[in-house]
């Protein structure tokens, strides 16, 4: 942890602000990007999530909709490859519930 901001208030034009020292103003300003960062770093992972969910769904939907004797392989390969988004909107061995799921998920 660093040390304490030393801090002082003043009022400029009629508005009480709070003063510090540069360097203080500095140590802040790192900070503010520093949380910049990992917020956009978390937001990445977040739609990452979300990614592999809609990937999960679509497999789910795939597996479900064909008999055990039914090769999927192919089907789900290109949805584990991220393939077309359209291509796995529109496929018709998917249920319509899930596909409006999955477009909505998206728009969120």
């Amino acid at each position: 942890m660093g040390r304490k901001i030393d801090k002082r208030a003043v009022v400029v034009d009629g508005r009480e602000m709070i003063a510090v020292s540069p360097a203080d103003f500095e140590r802040l300003d790192a900070s503010r990007r520093q949380v910049g960062a990992r917020a956009a770093r978390a937001m990445r992972l977040h739609q990452q999530l979300r990614d592999a969910e809609d990937r999960l769904a679509h497999i789910r939907a795939i597996v479900t909709a064909n008999r055990p004797a039914d090769c999927v392989c192919d089907r789900v390969a290109a949805v584990l490859g991220g393939g077309d988004s359209t291509a796995q909107d529109s496929d018709p061995a998917q249920p319509a519930e899930n596909r409006r799921r999955i477009r909505n998920r998206r728009r969120s």
